[in-house]
């Protein structure tokens, strides 16, 4: 299948080629089809009503670690053009990534856009498994210290973080005998706006397992392990990473979110469990692809965009044609 793709990312340069699931997933691109271009949340525009980019072509390179490199000056990229659009700047979602879902809104119905930007705008991936009732950790969601501590006073031994943090940075723990409104003050230095609070599982010293899901079928699972007790279990913040199974109750999550994340176009996903328990939904440029290919030796790559391929042929006879 010849597909016209555009991936809508960070910089370039801004990407570590050992880590950065995007790259990842470009290089693949670049050694199936012909035509893959890349473009910057900065290079977007709408132009009477039309969706443009300024985009350059991309191509993989010869080095050891599959590269994409630009071989072409940017060009005004008239998007209706595409087959895909694979959406994946890095959080947060702050003003300029919401001008880009509204103007992304007007890309014919007939490009698939993944992960779709209507989404994206409409679920937040902390909220969004509220939705999963059965497996939800005990939380509150708000702007005033007043939440939180009246939560704390309830549960007695807290995580605080940031709404819309990611990384694992922003995350602090307010255990008994802490004092919640120094830890609140020290938090509101780094981080404004909402948090949300969740209670503490003790399952969190052995790490939260990642499991990704493409068109909503588990397709790897990994356990992020702390690099200390007291520390989140981010990779980008030193967390090792090992072998773990998806368990029958996450295979009945899975099985659950399936039909939602596909009617909502939401393809790649990653969700991460602590415990028996669901904390978070990750819809916007999910990662952990290199890890998981190496802890597994497969190839998660090329799993997506066959899986890709599945989902535009299905969905091409169903859509309109600009």
């Amino acid at each position: 299948m010849q597909l016209r793709i555009a991936i809508h990312s960070c910089p370039i340069k801004n990407m570590n080629p050992k880590k950065e699931t995007t790259l990842l997933l470009g290089a693949e691109a670049c050694l199936r089809y012909e035509y893959i271009y890349l473009y910057t949340t900065a290079d977007l525009f709408l132009e009477n009503g039309k969706a443009y980019a300024w985009a350059r072509k991309v191509v993989i390179d010869s080095g050891e670690e599959n590269n994409i490199n630009f071989i072409s000056d940017k060009e005004k990229l008239l998007l209706d053009d595409l087959d895909i659009i694979f959406l994946r700047p890095n959080p947060p979602v702050n003003q300029d990534y919401l001008t880009a879902t509204y103007i992304l809104d007007h890309v014919c119905s007939s490009v698939m856009i993944l992960n779709s930007q209507k989404s994206i705008r409409n679920f937040n991936g902390k909220i969004f498994a509220n939705d999963f009732k059965n497996y939800i950790v005990p939380y509150a969601i708000g702007n005033n210290i007043n939440s939180l501590l009246d939560f704390y006073s309830i549960h007695k031994d807290v995580i605080l973080k940031p709404m819309n943090g990611f990384g694992g940075h922003g995350i602090y723990r307010i255990s008994e005998n802490c004092s919640p409104e120094d830890i609140f003050q020290q938090f509101r230095q780094e981080n404004k706006g909402t948090f949300i609070v969740q209670k503490y599982i003790p399952d969190a010293v052995k790490g939260d397992k990642r499991i990704i899901l493409f068109d909503g079928e588990p397709v790897a699972a990994l356990l992020r392990v702390p690099a200390a007790p007291d520390k989140p279990a981010n990779i980008t913040v030193g967390a090792t990473i090992a072998k773990t199974e998806i368990t029958k109750k996450e295979q009945e999550l899975c099985k659950e979110m399936k039909p939602i994340l596909q009617d909502r176009d939401l393809f790649f996903v990653g969700i991460d469990m602590l415990g028996n328990y669901l904390i978070e939904i990750n819809l916007i440029s999910p990662g952990t692809v290199k890890p998981a290919n190496q802890l597994y030796n497969i190839e998660l790559e090329k799993i997506f965009w066959d899986k890709v391929e599945a989902k535009f042929a299905r969905r091409k006879s169903k859509t309109n044609i600009c």
